[in-house]
């Protein structure tokens, strides 16, 4: 069972790795004054029109925002009679975004100088971003969900734009460092792999005749396993 698991479970926690390993790196001053270089260079780009982007961002994004978009999706598929699709999305929101918030208790990287910031963003809670690793979560379940359909490239594309779009906009608020959004893309991607694993495991047993839900008998992966 251990080894099955680890089979399963192994890339995803290699990936994972790399997300507290690049967090302790940048907490060295050399990676530190790297880091609000490559800021400057963002927060130059500031006009109004930009600053009202880089807010709505902020704002839809946020952790009651989030909890908001998780219960409605979630609720939404159980009433369309898909339990195991709604577990399955649920999780992909949950997983990598939990996961991100553990790195970034372990890691107590301090934010940007205040100095820098457009919306107040204090404390030791910079690595990795939890606005990237939402948005990014989100863009997961919104491609498992289309997966399969003849608009998974457009929901692909979509989500890709607004991860980095939602990546810029946190340098561009000055609230966040450019390694704060590699590690939210390490945590999220880790999270959605794993789910994503166990679920096509799962689905693979079922195939092979085990008792199982009856909804959604195609497997949707939207990563390899």
């Amino acid at each position: 069972m251990i080894r099955r698991a680890l089979d399963i479970l192994g890339p995803p926690l290699l990936l994972l790795a790399v997300a507290p390993a690049l967090g302790l790196a940048a907490r060295t001053s050399e990676w530190t004054g790297a880091d609000l270089r490559l800021d400057e260079t963002v927060r130059a780009t500031r006009s109004a029109p930009l600053t009202e982007l880089a807010h709505a961002l902020h704002a839809a994004f946020t952790p009651p925002a989030g909890v908001t978009m998780i219960a409605l999706l979630t609720a939404v598929l159980l009433l369309v009679r898909r339990p195991r699709t709604a577990v399955v999305t649920f999780l992909l929101v949950t997983v990598g975004w939990t996961i991100n918030s553990v790195v970034k208790a372990l890691i107590d990287r301090p934010r940007p100088p205040v100095a820098f910031q457009l919306v107040p963003e204090l404390g030791h809670d910079s690595f990795p971003s939890g606005h990237v690793a939402l948005t990014m979560s989100l863009a997961f379940a919104a491609a498992y969900l289309a997966h399969g359909t003849r608009y998974f490239p457009v929901v692909a594309a979509a989500g890709v734009l607004l991860v980095v779009a939602q990546a810029l906009a946190r340098l561009y608020l000055g609230v966040h460092y450019p390694t704060d959004v590699a590690g939210s893309i390490f945590t999220s991607t880790a999270g959605a792999w794993a789910v994503l694993r166990l679920s096509a495991a799962r689905e693979s047993r079922r195939v092979r005749g085990r008792p199982g839900e009856k909804d959604d008998p195609r497997p949707v992966t939207g990563l390899p396993i």
